[in-house]
């Protein structure tokens, strides 16, 4: 699997891209991101360079994006859906003010507007340089397709599939991949501006989604990949494909959790081996995997053979749910990503309801929203979720520090570090230096850091 990089020249970033909000850094939920100073990309000096930098490089991307799009080939498409009603795709344009309203962190959206009042959205994944290729951005809106049709048979509110076209289509006309979805009512979550009554009513929302999903149970840990069927297939996220002579190979199914933190962390260890990962300080980075595997086991035991798996929206950190002006749920949106996995990893706590300053200095304890959301769990018969939340710190530590940007983030991953440290007896009252010294002589007959050490 390949390192992408920053959308600023020169600028690279070489640990796994996980998610990616930020145009620059191309981070996501990171402990710069959370301080009241802003987030310096490593090639910018200060502030006055960032903000022209990151708005050129979206600027950019925007009318880049725009005219591969043929607009009036996506009127087509929608059209032919809804014989005899006129429709009208508008044109993407680069606007600071509104750009939210079309632009996420992977997507960017089309207004579809029929002459009947009623709009959709033409869901197109963005591509700059951090952009995996073609194939891959394929099977990833492939399988959030699939997902979105199987999620009509779950009571959530999500978005309905109207029609699509892959990116690598011999017969799309249209220039880019794209799915036509029917655009729903509502704001993304302001979650630090609610009250603490407004809160409340969303957690108590999402408890009966939750308790909905836990009523669909799946087979294997993976994703969705076949519109029309529930097939559960490799997962369809950047980090765990790779391209070989234009085909993609990507990890997966699984049958346990064990097996998946397995695969993925051998995954990335080969991949600092072979220089394509964690090229600044590759030794250090190769010592924490390496931990990292030695703990999956402690972490993720195997429960039980015929384990049941749910399905996991894997980008839950807030913005991902839409709700009217008295904080009623009126979608739940943003399902790339997601895949299928144990009640342990998809019940436990939604990313928004975490005390991010407390998590990221590596705090066991769950937050008050999180307790809230447990207690609500379990008013509504959902106890074994409600344990999954209220024993879930030692897996989010280990499942935030797989694979997580220490480049450009050292300070957030210590924190984490030492917290998942704390939680699993692993010498968590060591500083960093001294943790090291103890994984050289514990790791010293490793082949990979034998190579590494040459």
């Amino acid at each position: 699997m390949p390192s992408w990089h920053c959308s600023i020249e020169d600028c690279h970033n070489p640990s796994v891209r996980v998610t990616g909000d930020c145009t620059i850094c191309n981070r996501h939920l990171c402990y710069e991101h959370l301080k009241p100073t802003f987030h310096k990309c490593p090639t910018l000096d200060d502030e006055e360079d960032y903000y022209p930098a990151y708005a050129n490089a979206e600027q950019e991307e925007i009318e880049t994006l725009g005219q591969k799009i043929n607009y009036a080939a996506l009127e087509t498409h929608a059209m032919a859906l809804r014989p005899g009603i006129l429709c009208h795709a508008s044109p993407l344009r680069f606007d600071r003010q509104t750009k939210h309203e079309v632009m996420g962190g992977i997507n960017i959206h089309v207004n579809v507007e029929f002459q009947d009042g009623v709009t959709w959205l033409a869901r197109i994944r963005r591509s700059n340089a951090t952009s995996p290729p073609p194939v891959v951005r394929d099977y990833i809106i492939l399988s959030e397709i699939a997902t979105l049709q199987f999620l009509e048979i779950v009571n959530v509110p999500t978005p309905r599939l109207l029609g699509y076209a892959l990116e690598t289509d011999e017969g799309n006309n249209v220039g880019v991949g794209y799915m036509l979805i029917e655009k729903l009512p509502g704001k993304p979550l302001d979650w630090a501006r609610a009250t603490e009554d407004q809160k409340h009513r969303i957690i108590d929302q999402l408890a009966d989604h939750a308790i909905e999903l836990s009523k669909h149970p799946l087979d294997k840990i993976g994703s969705f990949n076949r519109p029309g069927d529930e097939h559960i297939g490799p997962i369809a996220r950047e980090e765990f494909s790779d391209v070989t002579d234009g085909a993609i190979h990507a990890l997966g199914p699984f049958t346990s959790m064990q097996e998946y933190y397995i695969g993925y962390l051998h995954n990335i260890l080969d991949q600092i081996l072979t220089h394509q990962l964690y090229t600044h300080h590759p030794l250090d980075a190769y010592l924490i995997h390496r931990f990292l595997l030695d703990l999956t086991e402690r972490v993720w035991p195997v429960e039980e053979e015929n384990e049941k798996m749910y399905l996991n929206h894997a980008d839950d950190k807030g913005d991902h749910v839409l709700v009217d002006d008295n904080y009623t749920i009126t979608g739940i949106i943003d399902w790339e990503w997601a895949f299928s996995a144990p009640c342990a990893l998809s019940f436990n706590s939604p990313l928004v309801l975490l005390d991010l300053g407390g998590f990221y200095a590596g705090d066991p304890a769950i937050s008050l929203a999180e307790s809230y959301f447990a207690d609500a769990l379990e008013r509504k018969g959902g106890i074994e979720l409600a344990e999954s939340v209220r024993g879930g710190r030692k897996r989010r530590f280990f499942e935030f520090c797989c694979g997580y940007d220490m480049y450009t983030d050292w300070e957030g991953f210590k924190g984490l570090f030492e917290g998942l440290r704390r939680c699993v007896g692993g010498y968590g009252e060591l500083e960093w230096e001294d943790w090291r010294e103890i994984a050289l002589e514990r790791y010293k007959e490793d082949e990979g850091v034998l190579q590494l050490m040459v």
